[in-house]
């Protein structure tokens, strides 16, 4: 009873904040991407995906075209390089997770260089699903608004509380295909460990735009 609370609840909030945003979504057809980050898969939506009601103040996001937004454990994403102990932890420990979004300005094949990425068209219910999958992945204070966590990798972006625990073989990639999944896309999750695996299945029912140099 508490998870259907939960879920009606999540529902809500973003029906009120996607209301003010209408104008902004096509009703029908919606493109989003998926694009390897290193050791992380990102997901790439348009920036009206999140409503405006989940920010404490007006993000400078708002005027972004889309966001790439990457999941991983708290510790091991937000620190600059390679910690070991870190990365032990995250692979045999539950552990805090938090959420990257990076504001993509510009036309998204124009933005990636050396990297795959693959374009998906999504209907309208499909894009609904995933909006919903991602809004419930914030972990949010009293008032509903996301919570900052750390300065983000990039100059412009941002790390924020994520509201799901981070542990194997639940990994960034597995979090990436469990998005694609919600929104109704062919996709076994945990068979997915790797961006390079993700990515794969993502060109079954989608386009490589954006490929790695060889």
């Amino acid at each position: 009873m508490v998870k259907l609370w939960s879920l009606i609840w999540v529902y809500m909030f973003f029906w009120a904040g996607s209301m003010a945003q209408n104008e902004k979504r096509p009703a029908n057809k919606h493109t989003i991407y998926v694009s390897s980050i290193s050791w992380h898969t990102g997901v790439v939506v348009p920036a009206y995906a999140l409503p405006d009601s989940l920010w404490a103040e007006d993000p400078d996001y708002k005027s972004s075209t889309y966001l790439e937004i990457g999941w991983g454990d708290a510790d091991f994403y937000t620190h600059e390089g390679f910690n070991l102990w870190y990365a032990f932890k995250a692979v045999f420990w539950p552990t805090s997770s938090v959420l990257h979004l990076n504001p993509i300005d510009r036309k998204v094949e124009n933005y990636y260089t050396n990297t795959d990425v693959v374009r998906i068209e999504l209907n309208g219910e499909q894009f609904e699903a995933l909006c919903l999958f991602l809004v419930n992945q914030f972990e949010r204070d009293k008032n509903g608004k996301i919570i900052p966590a750390a300065e983000g990798i990039y100059p412009s972006s941002q790390f924020y509380k994520g509201s799901k625990s981070y542990y194997f073989p639940n990994n960034s990639n597995v979090w990436a295909a469990r998005a694609l999944k919600r929104a109704g896309l062919p996709i076994g999750p945990l068979w997915h460990q790797t961006t390079g695996s993700v990515l794969n299945k993502a060109e079954e029912f989608g386009e490589l735009v954006v490929q790695k140099d060889k």
